[in-house]
């Protein structure tokens, strides 16, 4: 698999909780049989938001079907995934009082575009 463009990472290797795959699927009205390998697909191209001190889960944002997407992640799996409107009134709770500066550029590179 090619590296993640710069600026981004890639999360496609994390263990994914049932819990995870379950609210991808709900969420983003994914097939339950393609779940994991279209959400890894989304993992491979994620920028980090930011880490909760409390617990160090960091959020990381990706882009599926032009959605936004939050993926909560702790150590060496994904707990959860939110959709943006779910995860921005706990943005303080990722150390951002508000979104990153650039947010045009963020998005556009998420989808692949420059």
């Amino acid at each position: 698999m090619a590296m993640a463009p710069t600026g981004q990472r890639d999360y496609s290797s994390l263990r994914l909780s049932r819990h995870a795959l379950e609210r991808f699927v709900e969420r983003f009205a994914v097939e339950p049989e393609q779940a994991a390998n279209e959400f890894r697909c989304v993992l491979a191209r994620m920028r980090r938001l930011g880490r909760n001190p409390e617990n160090r889960a960091i959020a990381v944002l990706g882009i599926y079907r032009n959605q936004l997407l939050v993926a909560i992640v702790q150590e060496a799996s994904c707990l959860t995934v939110l959709t943006w409107n779910q995860f921005q009134p706990h943005l303080a709770e990722f150390g951002r009082r508000k979104l990153p500066r650039k947010w045009g550029r963020v998005l556009r590179r998420l989808t692949g575009g420059v």
